[in-house]
């Protein structure tokens, strides 16, 4: 997994490329975890780049939504790839998650909100 942060907008786009795997768990919270522990925060993953991840990356993609979201802030989950929208279809959670096609849309969910 490569893991690279764009902080110069509005708020954070943190992107990944590869594969989500539990050996990854403890770079992703290490990275992403700080950047929605503040109140209201607002954070894009964006998934674009990701060609698999396993129940681990899963619940790490869980975790960082939930902690957002006990913070009264929002993780939204931008572009996952068709094998990423499926297991998000296959596990119900395109439900629960956030997903938006594009920073753009991303944009327009986080202006929506505020």
């Amino acid at each position: 997994m490569e893991l690279r942060i764009d902080s110069s907008g509005p708020y954070p786009v943190a992107r990944i490329w590869g594969e989500i795997r539990s050996e990854d768990a403890p770079t992703f919270v290490e990275e992403i975890h700080p950047l929605v522990a503040q109140s209201d925060s607002k954070l894009a993953i964006d998934l674009s780049g990701v060609s698999f991840l396993d129940s681990t990356g899963l619940a790490s993609l869980i975790n960082v939504v939930t902690r957002a979201r006990l913070a009264s802030g929002r993780t939204i989950l931008v572009s996952p790839t068709p094998f990423v929208a499926g297991v998000f279809d296959v596990t119900n959670l395109d439900q629960w998650f956030e997903i938006a096609g594009d920073l753009d849309e991303a944009a327009k969910y986080f202006s929506a909100g505020d």
